[in-house]
């Protein structure tokens, strides 16, 4: 895979080969990169919430949007905090807290995404927790996966660059591109949610639900 260059990141943006929207300043578009911003939205998992996470309960919820069992299971689980611009987020040493990009992205099949934390936030305890890989296809927010290692509290606001995305291109990649839209759960967000553990994973999990 080759990373896109900054001049391949700006023609593809004018050509509407790519998409990373709103970008509010030049300075956004990094030598091989782009800043991300953190949006209004904070999702923290509650401590008294459940004594212990189970892919087990996964397994029959997410079955379908708007499913009123899987929405109650995802507010059990975590507090939803919005932030408006100006006010701050406090992200406690140890704690992980869900944040939608302010952008929305569109990659066509031929990209794939990387996202990382900044380096001068990463300085400070500030790191993205897990997932960093943007599918081909992809389109929506790229939800942050937050996690404060240092051992002071971190005050995040809303617009602030607290990542980064980089672009990969397959195109010589030796297998064919597979252009079939992505099938990833978190496809079309426009919010950051609860993950579906159990996905594909289900004839290793047992169904807790049936009865003997």
């Amino acid at each position: 895979m080759t990373a896109l260059s900054k001049s391949s990141i700006l023609e593809k943006l004018a050509e509407r080969k790519l998409v990373v929207s709103p970008i509010l300043s030049a300075d956004q578009i990094g030598a091989s990169s782009v800043d991300l911003r953190m949006g209004t939205v904070v999702l923290v998992a509650r401590a008294g919430a459940q004594s212990h996470v189970d892919p087990s309960a996964y397994r029959q919820v997410i079955r379908k949007p708007g499913d009123h069992d899987s929405i109650r299971a995802k507010q059990q689980k975590h507090e939803r905090f919005d932030i408006p611009f100006g006010q701050s987020f406090l992200l406690h040493p140890g704690s992980l807290a869900l944040v939608p990009t302010l952008e929305w992205i569109y990659l066509p099949y031929d990209l794939q995404g990387v996202v990382t934390a900044r380096s001068s936030w990463a300085r400070e305890g500030l790191n993205i927790a897990t997932a960093t890989i943007v599918n081909p296809g992809y389109r929506g927010i790229v939800t942050l996966e937050l996690a404060n290692f240092g051992d002071i509290p971190i005050m995040l606001y809303p617009g602030l660059r607290l990542a980064q995305i980089a672009f990969y291109d397959l195109r010589f990649a030796n297998e064919e591109l597979d252009k079939q839209p992505s099938e990833s759960q978190f496809n079309m967000s426009f919010e950051p949610s609860a993950g579906n553990i159990a996905k594909g994973d289900s004839a290793f999990v047992p169904d807790t639900t049936r009865r003997h």
